[in-house]
């Protein structure tokens, strides 16, 4: 007797785990509704936004709001050191960007924008910004730069990029489309207009203009003061 209540006290209890485990199992297994927030779109406030050179480019001729929007990758090089110095280190991105640059239209945009008080607050930015200057500085170091310029003719991609740029049409027509645009020559003659040079020297004579150089050496001084060595007392 004692025997069937132990054998049917034991099958309780395995039916009992054996239930247990089955629920635990199907918790564990059930579709969970997971709440992924939107990653926040990741801005550069000092990135560049090319809107003057928009404009400027819609200046030339044979040009559509498309055209530049192909070249505006590339031309990110010209407003950011870290971005100029990795295009060096590629020689396919670096015979790219000379052959979008080996136009009469980039040329224009180029000359217009380096001499606008908006492109010299970018340029400012970046001069000022230890961290990025470091990097840029620090890409030289890599060894792999060295090694893909010595393969480089040897690469078909790069190849292609110097047949482009020997391209006849280019300099049989474009070029002299581009220099018979008299906005061409618009920048050579700019400095002569009295609102080009107070736009410019007011940019010139505006504290503002120069924060983020001022905040670069307080920010230095700041943590050169911190880390100083304490100064050593004698009695």
């Amino acid at each position: 007797m004692k025997t069937k209540m132990h054998a049917l006290a034991m099958s309780a209890l395995l039916v009992t785990a054996t239930s247990l485990v089955l629920a635990a199992t199907e918790e564990a297994t059930a579709p969970v509704e997971a709440v992924v927030e939107a990653a926040p779109e990741a801005t550069d406030p000092g990135e560049h936004k090319f809107e003057l050179a928009k404009e400027y480019y819609a200046q030339c001729r044979g040009v559509d709001e498309s055209d530049f929007e192909k070249i505006r990758t590339s031309l990110k090089a010209f407003t950011d050191a870290e971005v100029m110095v990795d295009t060096m280190a590629d020689p396919v991105r670096f015979m790219k960007l000379m052959n979008i640059v080996n136009d009469p239209r980039v040329m224009h945009v180029m000359m217009k924008c380096s001499s606008e008080p908006v492109m010299w607050d970018t340029w400012m930015r970046g001069a000022s910004d230890p961290d990025k200057m470091m990097r840029a500085m620090g890409r030289f170091m890599d060894p792999g730069m060295y090694m893909a310029w010595m393969m480089a003719p040897m690469n078909p991609q790069v190849m292609e990029q110097m047949t482009a740029m020997a391209d006849p049409n280019r300099y049989l027509v474009t070029w002299p489309q581009g220099l018979s645009n008299p906005e061409f020559y618009q920048p050579f003659f700019a400095p002569l207009d009295p609102a080009w040079q107070q736009a410019r020297m007011e940019w010139m004579m505006n504290p503002a203009s120069y924060q983020p150089m001022i905040e670069m050496f307080t920010n230095y001084a700041a943590m050169t003061t911190a880390y100083a060595a304490p100064a050593i007392r004698t009695n």
